[in-house]
């Protein structure tokens, strides 16, 4: 995931949140960094952090706990760090920045915005998902998109879509 265009997208959506913000990634080195590093260049003002397999779990805590005391912080986290075991109540957005189609990690993730806080009335997910469609070959990131709709609509949850062209 190193599209400039789709990084930079993530970038705008998430400084026009308000609110403590999760944005969740796949890979470290091919998209994690770079985007940590992008959002930190321009998030003037809110505290940026960046947590992947290598960081270690005090470090984690630390920053769980710096973000339950914050009201616009940003967490750009690996699935892996941040799908389960994490508690956060003070989470307002979570951002899919990669693609998984796994029911299960898929739903702790959204569990994540889902906890209870002092000052939170709800929490608003943003499932990013790209459609390379090309004649009638449908791109694996589409399909799993397609997926967690399903879920969504099992789970009652309301959403909205909305199709946004990338300059590249």
């Amino acid at each position: 995931m190193t599209s400039y265009a789709r990084n930079k997208f993530i970038l705008n959506l998430v400084l026009s949140l308000e609110g403590n913000t999760l944005i969740l990634f796949q890979y470290v080195d091919n998209h994690g960094k770079g985007l940590h590093k992008l959002i930190e260049e321009k998030a003037e003002g809110r505290k940026v952090f960046f947590v992947h397999g290598g960081t270690e779990t005090e470090t984690r805590e630390e920053i769980r706990a710096i973000v339950e005391k914050e009201n616009n912080a940003i967490i750009v986290a690996s699935y892996g760090t941040f799908s389960t075991g994490i508690n956060v109540r003070n989470l307002h957005n979570i951002i899919f920045a990669s693609p998984s189609k796994s029911r299960i990690r898929n739903l702790q993730s959204i569990g994540r915005g889902l906890r209870l806080g002092d000052n939170k009335k709800k929490a608003v997910l943003f499932d990013i998902a790209d459609d390379l469609r090309y004649k009638k070959h449908e791109n694996f990131t589409l399909k799993h998109f397609r997926d967690r709709v399903r879920i969504y609509n099992e789970e009652r949850f309301e959403y909205k879509l909305y199709n946004i062209e990338l300059k590249v």
